[in-house]
């Protein structure tokens, strides 16, 4: 076996994050752990790569190509990172230095073991997992790149010295549909392991073998994935699979809806001449529009010019003067991590938009930002915690709370589901669309059809 764990445990202070892992991969398997947001599936791929936090307690075998890590030093992860296991971060942008080019990350995975390779090595990579002008992408630091292509870029990095298995941590979050089936499939192709953590059941279908179910830090199930959508054995794997199907919303009324924010002919230019437009939108109140299209696009680059964020270089915005107030426009943004304040507990981050115009007490703070939480799926969370002690599927429901405080005219989401598993995902469209018909617009750009039809979207196609 590439990867053995036996009676695998996992504690961070008081309790175990994850309890009795046992599980293995063979060569050239592809293993899928699935699991609500928090059932500790990131939890076991750190321990994987020994890169639990220096607080934690591990416990029990693993055993990685032959080599026995349990009591493992820290040269001896170091070692083994890179050429014997790859690693697929699910946040691209953290995982990268923000102050060097992409380039610079894919040669540091063979600059660290001693190795230099051929000029032009790292374009070559970009460009088989299809980066557009990869020489001159090359050079552009991580906030340059969308999440999907920095996405690209990492799993470049992480097969770079061919290891035997590789973990892909929610690898294809920010990517569309066919450009994730052709990135899987191009690890596959490689001929490494793979420990695939991921929420979309629709790609562990198509490229795993097995899949098993994460609930509550333990493995509860597990199965062939030809028959993950039989006879479910737990109630944990029913709730995953009937959320996929979950029945539609009821239909809405065609009414008259007043127009907050027009754009024509917005266009804005990237180093290298690439030009993201000519886009024409018309923005509603209690509307959804949905910016489609294939990663890189230019989703993201749309959302930051209608948001103020950025300016356009031609085209104009108009927007309605009720858009003018304090916290009248909330971004979702894609990276919820980076947006989230580290040093605060949450019960400050959800409430902050609050406090804009007036004073409120620490208490109707806490209240209100346990009142959100409980909205997006958070009830019961630790008011005290920071969001590193959340999941990352976690802290995009809490950044999505921190939106809500500020009761918005306009709602703009990025990618707001890409690291939510299906349940999740289920309660954050229904909760989008009780918005939308409290009459607040939403602009979303997502790589996720189901949530567009869902919300019955108007499409602004990018491609």
């Amino acid at each position: 076996m590439i990867l053995s764990l036996e009676n695998l445990s996992v504690s961070y202070g008081v309790g175990p994050a994850v309890s009795g892992i046992t599980l293995s991969v063979a060569p050239d398997e592809c293993l899928a752990l699935v699991g609500a947001s928090g059932s500790g599936k990131s939890t076991i791929a750190q321990a994987v790569l020994g890169l639990h936090r220096p607080q934690s307690r591990v416990t029990g075998r693993l055993s990685i190509a032959g080599q026995e890590m349990a009591k493992a030093t820290e040269a001896d992860w170091a070692a083994l990172r890179g050429t014997k296991v790859g690693y697929v971060s699910q946040d691209p942008y953290s995982a990268c230095d923000p102050l060097r080019g992409v380039g610079h990350h894919l040669r540091e995975a063979w600059h660290v073991k001693g190795i230099w390779p051929e000029p032009g090595w790292a374009e070559v990579r970009l460009a088989e997992v299809g980066i557009a002008e990869a020489p001159a992408m090359a050079d552009r630091p991580p906030h340059a790149w969308s999440g999907g292509m920095l996405q690209r870029a990492c799993i470049a990095a992480a097969g770079a010295l061919t290891p035997p298995l590789i973990v892909a941590d929610e690898p294809t979050s920010g990517l569309d549909a066919d450009r994730a089936d052709r990135i899987l499939a191009a690890i596959r192709a490689s001929g490494a392991a793979i420990l695939l953590i991921s929420h979309d059941l629709g790609l562990v279908r198509r490229h795993a073998d097995r899949v098993m179910v994460l609930d509550g830090g333990r493995l509860v199930d597990g199965c062939a994935v030809a028959d993950l959508y039989g006879q479910a054995r737990h109630p944990a794997t029913r709730r995953l699979v009937q959320a996929l199907a979950a029945p539609a919303l009821p239909p809405r009324e065609a009414t008259c809806r007043t127009p907050l924010l027009t754009a024509k002919r917005l266009c804005r230019d990237h180093p290298g001449g690439r030009r993201i437009g000519p886009v024409d939108l018309t923005v509603r109140t209690g509307e959804v529009t949905g910016l489609v299209g294939a990663s890189g696009a230019g989703k993201s680059t749309i959302l930051r010019l209608i948001s103020g964020q950025d300016a356009p270089d031609a085209g104009r915005i108009d927007r309605a003067a009720a858009l003018r107030r304090p916290g009248a426009v909330m971004p979702v943004f894609q990276n919820p991590a980076a947006s989230l304040n580290a040093y605060w507990p949450i019960w400050r981050t959800v409430s902050e938009p609050a406090t804009v115009s007036r004073r409120v007490r620490r208490s109707a703070r806490r209240d209100l930002a346990a009142d959100l939480l409980a909205r997006v799926g958070l009830k019961g969370a630790d008011l005290d915690a920071r969001p590193g002690e959340f999941s990352l599927g976690q802290c995009q429901r809490i950044a999505l709370a921190r939106a809500i405080a500020a009761k918005p005219l306009l709602l703009i989401a990025d990618e707001p589901t890409s690291a939510l598993d299906t349940v999740s995902r289920a309660q954050i469209a229904d909760l989008f669309a009780a918005l939308r018909d409290q009459g607040i617009a939403i602009v979303l750009a997502s790589h996720d059809h189901w949530m567009h039809d869902r919300l019955e979207a108007r499409a602004v196609d990018l491609n």
